[in-house]
């Protein structure tokens, strides 16, 4: 039955009010080693000014239910929270009003300057990932150092999560590993965490499972299946391939389209997967990644 002309308004006004509810209060980026305290209104700003151009980082455009390769080099990354890839979440791709600040997902952005304005109204998200181990979570130090003398070298993980002003809704995500030639798989589907609250793996894992997590020794067997040979161009490509996609119904198929991206990514095909994020082994991902300058 069609909504009148008067519950449409209610409704407007219900998810307007949920926006200016939304908390405004700053809080620390969550790169480690940055550190500045920032407020939801300028994380974007601050993102693209300071963490879209590190090193071996990938900046993109991203948009509901459409897959982003990236590469994930696990010799780039040390023990402490690093920014793999920042991300300008736009909503559905040509439908300008479902940007997460004109859909009352998320406050708008503040501070963008010259060519930036574009991301006035989409939401600014950062994949982070930490290197850690499974001794990291004991309370008890002098426990902590002994097991991590003794078996410290068996223990080693990688944590991938992603974070984000706070929203209305909850965002999800699908964030799956592969190896080189697409044989295996680990897929998760989660949601992105506020990024003014915990952002330290060893106090907001043993509570949630927001998270996706890799050990080393499946990391050493997703790089060590297809491993390119020293005359092939996938050698520019180190580490594992990782796809994500982001949406906000996760019982909404996926769109499937010819030209997935514009300037950043661009995309050929989609991968046909189940609501829980299952992918078939013989199929791989069409995405490719590219970085801005």
């Amino acid at each position: 039955m069609a909504m009148t002309i008067d519950e449409k308004d209610q409704l407007e006004i219900k998810a307007d009010e949920a926006v200016r509810q939304l908390s405004r209060m700053p809080a620390r980026c969550p790169v480690e080693k940055c550190g500045e305290t920032v407020f939801p209104s300028n994380l974007m700003m601050h993102m693209l000014d300071k963490h879209a151009h590190a090193y071996e980082n990938t900046n993109s455009e991203i948009y509901d239910h459409m897959p982003l390769l990236l590469h994930f080099d696990p010799k780039h990354f040390e023990y402490n929270n690093c920014c793999m890839v920042t991300l300008c979440y736009g909503g559905v791709k040509n439908q300008p009003d479902s940007q997460p600040a004109l859909s009352y997902l998320s406050l708008p952005n503040a501070g963008l300057i010259n060519s930036q304005h574009k991301y006035d109204n989409f939401l600014p998200i950062m994949m982070m990932v930490c290197r850690t181990s499974w001794f990291s979570q004991i309370k008890d130090k002098q426990l902590k150092n002994e097991l991590t003398s003794k078996n410290g070298n068996k223990a080693g993980i990688y944590v991938f999560w992603l974070v984000a002003p706070n929203t209305t809704r909850k965002l999800y995500y699908t964030l799956t590993a592969y190896d080189r030639e697409y044989h295996s798989s680990r897929s998760v589907i989660r949601t992105v965490r506020d990024f003014t609250i915990c952002q330290n793996p060893s106090d907001f894992m043993p509570d949630e499972d927001n998270y996706f997590l890799l050990r080393d020794s499946e990391i050493l067997e997703l790089m060590s299946i297809g491993r390119p040979s020293s005359n092939t161009d996938n050698n520019k490509k180190r580490g594992i391939p990782m796809e994500l996609i982001i949406y906000e119904n996760p019982l909404k198929p996926i769109v499937q389209e010819k030209d997935l991206y514009t300037k950043m990514p661009h995309t050929k095909g989609t991968v046909h997967r189940t609501v829980n994020g299952k992918v078939s082994l013989i199929k791989r991902p069409f995405s490719k990644t590219t970085t801005c300058m």
